[in-house]
């Protein structure tokens, strides 16, 4: 006949088996959460180092954001038109997108600028308050020592404010000439449509 275990002695085995269970499945929880706590550190401090890396690679190169469509170069974005406007309507055009008709500070950036144009385009110079007086979209006037206006050996070079096809001349100025060269200015009358370059700050 098999030996039957006491009621009692049965209740204390699985008290005690209970327990351990217990046990076992706090030790479980807590070796689960040491582990992830372990993994989260770890992805945590990788996290970390990436955003280091790319903070350190945004310095070192001048990496910046331009919005869809704008070209990213010295820390400014350039965007390049695909219709044709009035200097006016393109004036206002750039306002609208956030920049503003593009303002050319050095050679580099001219030598940049008209590398992205195959016809001639609008920039943010005009003579339209005071004739002979050229000024950047922001009233900076422009810097003699940087200015790339057409020179002609036995003609009057740009600007020659021309009349031929209205009185008051031409007030603003574009990269280049239809049909020609983009990589130096001429004057042009304000009327006229042609695409245009706005530039914005990028964000860094």
């Amino acid at each position: 006949i098999p030996e039957v275990c006491p009621p009692k002695r049965t209740k204390v085995l699985l008290i005690v088996f209970a327990v351990c269970l217990v046990f076992a499945l706090g030790g479980l929880c807590i070796l689960g959460i040491l582990y992830y706590k372990e993994e989260f550190d770890v992805l945590r401090n990788q996290h970390k180092k990436t955003l280091e890396k790319l903070s350190r690679l945004n310095h070192s190169t001048g990496c910046a954001l331009c919005a869809v469509h704008w070209i990213h170069s010295g820390g400014k974005c350039y965007y390049y038109s695909t219709v044709k406007m009035n200097w006016t309507q393109s004036r206002d055009h750039c306002v609208t997108l956030g920049g503003h008709l593009v303002i050319i500070n050095s050679k580099s950036e001219q030598d940049f600028v008209t590398s992205n144009v195959e016809e001639t385009h609008w920039i943010g110079l005009n003579d339209v308050d005071t004739e002979g007086h050229w000024v950047w979209v922001n009233n900076q006037p422009v810097n003699n020592s940087v200015e790339f206006w057409m020179k002609r050996e036995n003609e009057i070079s740009e600007p020659d404010n021309w009349t031929k096809f209205h009185p008051d001349g031409e007030d603003c100025a574009g990269l280049g000439h239809p049909g020609g060269e983009t990589d130096f200015w001429m004057d042009a009358y304000s009327f006229e449509e042609k695409r245009f370059v706005c530039e914005a700050a990028a964000a860094v």
